[in-house]
């Protein structure tokens, strides 16, 4: 599975050529965006707060999850189903991603790639057992980007 950046605000994420869903930010300096997936489901994704370390994810107006970075540089993931998820970044200067359950087992793997003809990223995406849902996935590449943007200082 991989995300490729296709212009420097939309991702699409396929599997053997196969698009299943898009990130798309509203402009590339904002980090409010939306997950398209191709079943016609939207949600919304976007910042709450004084300093921007919470995020709203919503679907039809309805708030869904929430997703905030901890004090430890994470990126914690509650769904209001009770699931919950956390980002941790990993590997020398945190050049990948861990998508990890509550029990700190490994999901889902996310490695960025960085395109400099572009200067934007794509990402290889591995799992032992395929997710079973497109929007963690895509909430993981966001939540990966919001990471690099607030370590980088973009956000400032």
């Amino acid at each position: 599975m991989e995300a490729k950046s296709t212009n420097r605000k939309t991702f699409q994420l396929t599997e053997n050529g196969q698009l299943l869903g898009e990130l798309i930010y509203e402009s590339i300096v904002s980090l409010k965006a939306e997950i398209k997936l191709p079943n016609s489901d939207i949600y919304g994704i976007e910042h709450i707060g004084i300093f921007d370390t919470s995020i709203n994810v919503t679907k039809n107006g309805a708030e869904i999850a929430k997703l905030a970075m901890n004090w430890r540089g994470q990126i914690e993931f509650n769904f209001h189903d009770g699931q919950e998820f956390i980002l941790k970044a990993k590997g020398f200067l945190g050049n990948k991603f861990v998508l990890e359950n509550k029990n700190e087992e490994k999901l889902i793997q996310f490695d960025p790639q960085l395109n400099w003809n572009k200067l934007n990223y794509n990402y290889d995406i591995t799992f032992d057992n395929k997710p079973q849902t497109i929007l963690l996935v895509l909430l993981g590449v966001y939540a990966a980007n919001y990471f690099m943007a607030s370590m980088s200082g973009a956000m400032a």
